[in-house]
């Protein structure tokens, strides 16, 4: 009796064992792994900044003309510098008027801009006394003339399309001689190239330029403190790929991210109206309040594109280290959102941050302005018309198995809408805008 006890007993543990293995074995899914999903607490920031439109957009060049010689700053750091005791000169006597095209004369300063900025900005971007209504064209170059009898300079704000102006005058002695001298010493300065593109010239360093490599040490940003801030639902976490992790929620949200190289694209489908269409402006605000409201600026970033349109509206902020922007692919260097309506539709960015500098400072000579010219002008595959700006800049490289990146100097261009690098070894245009 007590044998077929045992008996049974020992077959009840096998039939148990059967079915906790047939129900392992339907439950195992190979395709994907299932992430664990950490706690993060509310309101969670990303340790980076809040910045503001008139930290956000300044010029990519300022050009001091001097009869037909053009100069600009040999560091860039200079260049910022100016840029920011500008903001603070007090512009005097606004009015806006039709314009025939940019002014002339032989004594004369040129800010340019990456993109068209909305003239509404201006006083976000500039001092100005007094209560202004400010036109809705957008500029893209801004002129400072002298007046040598009074010792005040004229400013110009010229409309994109050149048809448009508004004016100002800048009543200080003490910042007219500032440019003044600049214009007669050219101290700080060098010899700019100005180079017929597109619609507008662009202006190169004409003589050699030695730029340092450096190497950085990057943080990472933590993936779970994005994630508390793009999904309001519980969301489920799936590994694709050693590279690769889809991050999804019961609103159909959708957040890739890539760990090798660091960087995040999070899209929501859900379609929305696009009938109440953002303004330049508007897009611009409300896309640096939205990174603010995480604290997103994790580095040095400048407006790089405004592009408002009903279907899709863009922005583009550019990674800046020392003054010179960085370049890379699939959103290593720049955070891009996009809008449908007035609806946050795509957002996609680096999931880093730079930390110490690890050295380098190995001195790079690039080619000359006339060598960038003669090289672009006998490619055949391009046209000079399609080339907007021409500039040097970083390449962001990852070191390999290192949380580190070297930023090696190179010259761009920004062709058809496109940052590509220009490759003077291979005598290829290598694409790195993004």
């Amino acid at each position: 009796m007590q044998f077929e006890t045992v008996k049974s007993f020992i077959l009840w543990v096998l039939i148990g064992t059967s079915l906790l293995l047939t129900f392992a074995l339907w439950s195992y899914s190979p395709d994907l792994e299932r992430l664990p999903q950490d706690v993060v607490e509310e309101g969670a920031e990303l340790d980076g900044n809040e910045e503001s439109i008139n930290s956000l957009v300044e010029p990519s060049s300022i050009i001091f003309k001097s009869g037909n010689n053009y100069f600009g700053f040999k560091n860039p750091g200079d260049r910022q510098s100016l840029y920011r005791d500008m903001q603070s000169w007090t512009m005097r006597e606004f009015e806006s008027t039709g314009s025939n095209g940019a002014p002339e004369g032989d004594n004369m300063v040129e800010l340019i801009f990456p993109d068209a900025i909305p003239m509404e900005l201006a006083g976000s971007l500039f001092t100005f006394n007094g209560d202004n209504v400010f036109p809705e064209w957008q500029f893209e170059r801004l002129f400072l003339t002298f007046n040598e009898n009074s010792n005040t300079m004229n400013v110009t704000f010229l409309s994109e399309h050149g048809d448009q102006q508004a004016t100002a005058v800048i009543n200080n002695s003490e910042k007219y001689s500032i440019m003044w001298e600049y214009l007669t010493t050219f101290e700080g300065l060098t010899e700019y190239l100005r180079v017929e593109t597109g619609d507008n010239p662009t202006y190169i360093p004409s003589h050699q330029t030695n730029v340092p490599s450096v190497s950085i040490a990057v943080q990472n940003i933590n993936t779970n403190l994005m994630v508390d801030t793009l999904f309001s639902n519980p969301v489920s976490r799936n590994r694709v790929t050693e590279n690769e992790i889809y991050i999804t929620d019961s609103a159909s949200g959708l957040m890739r991210l890539y760990p090798n190289r660091r960087t995040m694209e999070f899209q929501n489908p859900l379609p929305s109206s696009t009938e109440q269409q953002l303004e330049p402006e508007m897009l611009l605000d409300q896309s640096i309040m939205n990174i603010n409201d995480h604290l997103g600026w994790t580095n040095e970033y400048n407006l790089m594109e405004l592009n408002a349109r009903a279907s899709n509206s863009t922005v583009r902020y550019q990674l800046y280290y020392n003054g010179y922007p960085t370049f890379g692919s699939n959103y290593v260097s720049t955070i891009e959102q996009q809008y449908r309506g007035t609806e946050l539709h795509q957002y996609n960015r680096p999931m880093f941050s730079l930390q110490n500098y690890l050295g380098g400072d190995e001195s790079v000579t690039l080619p000359s302005g006339s060598q960038v010219v003669e090289k672009l002008e006998n490619n055949s595959a391009y046209n000079m018309d399609n080339i907007r700006h021409i500039r040097i800049g970083y390449d962001l490289i990852y070191q390999n198995d290192a949380d580190a990146i070297t930023l090696d100097p190179a010259w761009f261009m920004d062709y058809n809408g496109t940052w590509q690098k220009i490759d003077f070894e291979d005598q290829i245009l290598q694409q790195g805008g993004n």
